[in-house]
């Protein structure tokens, strides 16, 4: 008996053209949850709840510091240039210690993603983990300038997994219908509580002047983040297999499409329904104090990741994003890097008690974008999967670009006006919250775009994202300074919110015929799988 999948009859195309297109919602408006959990103890998708929740906490908990920790020396630059700014010389400098965690996030995504195909997430996760609490100690008792860099830019590295991996485990404990939400309470959670913990920096580095104060506090913060990681955070990757229900086999692709299997004798691929034998009680608790290689990974998969993130790189659908989330970010800097200048002269000069709570502004933002894009967004792509028959397409999730897209472009030129012509400081704040919106919610709408048009090249397209843009970002750092200093706020935050909404608008063609390029793209070269949601 052939096979039979209620997706591709409804569709009627192969499954390399079917790629980012999934039978979500029933006739009757129920919800299928997709992918299809098994039985076996290691698949997060049959654990409690709570067993999940603790696993997305030891994740927001490591996000939420690795998130703080790159930010310590931009916040105690004047400690560090009364130290160090005579005993170094070019091309290394106290903005290379601002800059340098940047770049390191970006090569952080092409090192920890790979090595999550290879050894399972939970091994590089504990590794990433006691790499940033031991950059934090170095940093905080650093003697010299080159221990420092060498501290910031292990830190940078560690918030390279935040940035990637962890996505990447937040899909591995979701389901289809569930990840917006998910992604948007983490992304904006940790930003509402990073942004407002900045409110302390000043009390813990007496004004900017103690940097090594504000690493030895965040060191503690770090400690606890590694011991949630090692002993609350299970290994969450898992090949799906086979399934048995109601005298059928189930089998779920790499792009997470459903085929189900009436006999298995005669037509079921040669693939074995997994044993899950009972552990001990000793087991048990020698699991919980070792790491273990996640027995699907191969390390051939770590190196053909790479191969696939240089394809994604050239993919159009997935570079338009990166220079996207590379603009965004450009945007938080030209604010982020200037405000306290500007709020500190005149014709502003308020207190240093006031200048920080810009922070708490962007913290807000943050907030905003997550109920925008989780459960605005979910009750959205819902109303569309509906009238498109319970199908949700990938290009269902371009509508997330659109808020965001413009939230930046208004952020920028909305700051750039407010300098050049001296508007009421509220307008900075008001600039700041709108960038952060702006950053959180394309975060979100990047993650879900590229891993549900592309599942089967999920991980090297997250690496692409991630990792491209920050590097993007690294270089922009160098000139973004000179650039305002040659044309002047007004006419740096008109170009950037120009550059933000020419990319933007790249969504209006992709809404129209980026499913075509999509699935032409899949049926070329869609045959690789290690990076894939679900791997076969």
């Amino acid at each position: 008996m052939a096979p039979q999948s209620p997706l591709s009859e409804k569709l009627g195309m192969p499954s390399s053209a079917r790629s980012g297109t999934v039978f979500l919602i029933t006739s009757d408006g129920k919800i299928i949850s997709l992918p299809v959990p098994s039985n076996s103890r290691h698949d997060p998708l049959n654990w409690r709840p709570r067993k999940r929740i603790i696993a997305l906490l030891a994740v927001a908990v490591y996000s939420w510091v690795g998130l703080l920790l790159p930010q310590g020396a931009g916040l105690a630059t004047t400690g560090l240039q009364a130290e160090f700014g005579g005993h170094i010389s070019k091309p290394f400098g106290i903005d290379t210690l601002i800059s340098a965690p940047t770049f390191f996030m970006g090569i952080g995504t092409f090192i920890w993603i790979p090595m999550t195909l290879w050894l399972g997430r939970r091994p590089v996760f504990v590794t990433s983990a006691l790499i940033m609490l031991f950059a934090a100690i170095l940093a905080a008792f650093a003697t010299n300038y080159y221990i420092l860099l060498l501290a910031v830019s292990l830190i940078g590295l560690t918030e390279g997994f935040s940035l990637s991996a962890a996505l990447l485990i937040i899909i591995d404990l979701t389901f289809i219908h569930q990840r917006p939400n998910a992604i948007a309470a983490v992304w904006s959670g940790i930003g509402f509580i990073s942004e407002c913990s900045l409110t302390t920096v000043p009390f813990l580095t007496q004004g900017g002047q103690d940097w090594r104060g504000f690493y030895k506090y965040w060191s503690f913060p770090a400690a606890i983040s590694c011991l949630l990681v090692f002993f609350f955070f299970p290994e969450t990757y898992y090949k799906r297999p086979a399934i048995a229900f109601d005298g059928r086999l189930i089998v779920q692709s790499a792009e997470e499409d459903v085929i189900i299997y009436d006999d298995h004798e005669e037509d079921f691929p040669e693939k074995m329904l997994p044993e899950d034998p009972d552990r001990s009680f000793r087991r048990k608790i020698f699991d919980l104090f070792t790491i273990q290689r996640a027995s699907p990974g191969r390390w051939k998969a770590m190196f053909r990741c790479h191969v696939q993130v240089a394809f994604c790189s050239v993919n159009p659908l997935i570079f338009w994003v990166a220079i996207l989330n590379a603009m965004s970010f450009a945007g938080m800097m030209f604010i982020g890097e200037t405000f306290d200048m500007v709020l500190s002269k005149p014709p502003y000069q308020l207190h240093r008690n006031l200048i920080i709570l810009v922070d708490v502004s962007a913290g807000l933002g943050s907030v905003l974008a997550g109920l925008v894009q989780g459960p605005l967004m979910t009750k959205l792509l819902r109303s569309l999967s509906m009238r498109n028959k319970g199908v949700r397409e990938a290009e269902h999730y371009l509508v997330m670009f659109i808020l965001p897209v413009l939230a930046g472009a208004a952020s920028d030129i909305l700051y750039g006006l407010t300098t050049q012509l001296h508007w009421h400081f509220a307008f900075v704040y008001l600039s700041y919250a709108l960038n952060s919106f702006n950053f959180t919610g394309l975060a979100i709408a990047n993650t879900l775009w590229v891993t549900e048009a592309f599942p089967q090249w999920a991980a090297p397209a997250l690496v692409v994202v991630g990792g491209g843009s920050y590097v993007l970002s690294f270089g922009l750092s160098f000139v973004l300074i000179p650039w305002i200093q040659n044309q002047g706020m007004l006419k740096v935050g008109l170009q950037l919110g120009a550059l933000q909404l020419a990319l933007g608008l790249i969504v209006v063609p992709l809404s129209f015929w980026g499913k075509g390029a999509r699935q032409y793209i899949h049926s070329r070269w869609g045959e690789g799988r290690d990076g894939a949601l679900r791997p076969q």
